[in-house]
């Protein structure tokens, strides 16, 4: 009787993401392999600094990464010497909120839909803010020209930078061509992916692979190199994330 490989799921992923969902899978049996999507350059704070330093109290920090809170939220809160329970803080995602939670925030708030879409839907224009938004540079200002659209006054700050990955090692060119399902966490990811694999390869991968996104903007992206089976994760915390990710195994196996 031949024994059936083990089901492989690929993560292409700023390192860090979805870091809790490793032992849940590894007790479903399912091999995870992590690659990493880009690389990350701080911005140094001197540049960014000036433009937060004043009128902090009462203002409204949006944070969508938790690269954001390391190299935006912490040193700006480190050189301000504002009290964060003056503030109020919205995190993106449960990974970003338990770094905003690390970096001594108390009290953490998060909207119900998945990404930068479902904050925007969740600030409406009820009550205007002012909004200080860290981000990295290929984040974009999409979600600050949606906040300013709903009457929020947004200071827009890049304390990150995108750079790219090293060249894929060959243990991740094979796991590529053995997923099951590939997991990608951002639009940035895919392109990156486009770029670093041939592109005869990336075709096929499109055509052949399932793929998972976290959001709006990740499914439009995969849409538009050609993903044929596309399904959006309706969330990212440890259990509903793998519920969802192994029945999406299920259906590709099948």
């Amino acid at each position: 009787m031949v024994r059936r490989r083990a089901p492989t799921v690929v993560l292409l992923s700023v390192p860090g993401t979805l870091a809790t969902i490793d032992p849940v899978l590894r007790r479903a049996s399912v091999r995870l392999v992590r690659i990493a999507s880009v690389g990350i350059r701080p911005v140094d704070p001197a540049t960014w600094l000036p433009r937060v330093a004043r009128d902090l109290e009462g203002r409204t920090v949006v944070v969508t990464s938790r690269e954001a809170v390391e190299f935006g939220v912490r040193p700006w809160l480190r050189h301000s010497g504002v009290d964060p329970k003056k503030l109020e803080f919205w995190a993106v995602g449960p990974a970003t909120a338990r770094a905003l939670r690390s970096a001594g925030i108390r009290r953490v708030q998060s909207p119900k839909a998945v990404g930068s879409h479902g904050l925007a839907q969740t600030l409406g224009p009820a009550s205007p803010r002012s909004v200080i938004y860290f981000r990295s540079d290929a984040a974009g200002p999409r979600l600050a020209r949606a906040l300013r659209s709903k009457r929020h006054r947004v200071t827009d700050v890049v304390v990150y930078r995108m750079v790219s990955a090293p060249p894929l090692k060959l243990e991740e060119q094979r796991a590529l061509r053995s997923a099951d399902v590939l997991v990608v966490s951002s639009p940035s990811g895919l392109s990156e992916l486009h770029r670093r694999i041939a592109r005869a390869k990336f075709s096929d991968l499109a055509k052949r692979t399932p793929l998972v996104v976290l959001g709006a903007l990740s499914l439009r992206a995969a849409r538009a190199h050609g993903f044929r089976h596309v399904s959006v994760a309706p969330s990212t915390t440890a259990q509903p994330f793998t519920r969802f990710l192994l029945r999406e195994l299920d259906h590709a196996r099948a």
